[in-house]
């Protein structure tokens, strides 16, 4: 059976016996970090499908990896993966679960990266700005990257606005480059 089709009945089910149980805002922080663990550490993955490990290890390692959070949500659906010995896609049902819930929460993910601390008008301001572009609830995210120089990028949906000093500078070396041609 193909991996995308699993994964996605796995996080179904999970994000519905969730929501019957209020926990699917706490488990969707949960798979967020999992997800995050997993990006972070690229052994992570190998060391759940070791077959060594024992059940016992595999479910504290997740747990660890989810932010050890106390749900029992989350804590039932990874016996259940552990016992289906779908531990292998434990992954991608994170990525599919955080798709489910943001659409069952109409929430839009936007990360916005600037060269310094954030000042929190302006941060709010780009916030209400994307809230009312896609007429969806805002999950923000905001980073610092000192290499922008200047001005900030912002990223939602399938849009990506560059307003930095660096993305500027790229462009006018891109038409130089051209013009040289």
């Amino acid at each position: 059976m193909d991996i995308g089709i699993v994964s996605s009945r796995y996080a179904r089910a999970l994000l519905k016996y969730a929501t019957e149980k209020c926990e699917n805002a706490e488990v969707y922080k949960a798979m967020a970090c999992l997800g995050q663990s997993f990006q972070e550490v690229p052994t992570l993955r190998d060391t759940l499908d070791d077959p060594v490990l024992a059940d016992d290890a595999k479910l504290k390692l997740l747990e660890t990896a989810a932010g050890s959070t106390q749900c029992d949500s989350l804590t039932r659906f990874f016996k259940l993966v552990l016992k289906n010995k779908r531990i292998g896609m434990v992954q991608f049902m994170a990525h599919s679960f955080i798709q489910k819930y943001r659409k069952q929460q109409n929430l839009i993910h936007s990360h916005l990266t600037l060269p310094s601390s954030p000042d929190k008008e302006i941060t709010e301001r780009l916030k209400a700005l994307v809230k009312k572009q896609t007429d969806s609830n805002v999950e923000f995210v905001v980073e610092e990257d000192p290499s922008l120089i200047g001005g900030f990028v912002l990223e939602y949906d399938t849009y990506r606005y560059d307003a930095s000093v660096k993305g500027q500078l790229q462009n006018i070396r891109k038409q130089l480059l051209q013009a040289g041609d």
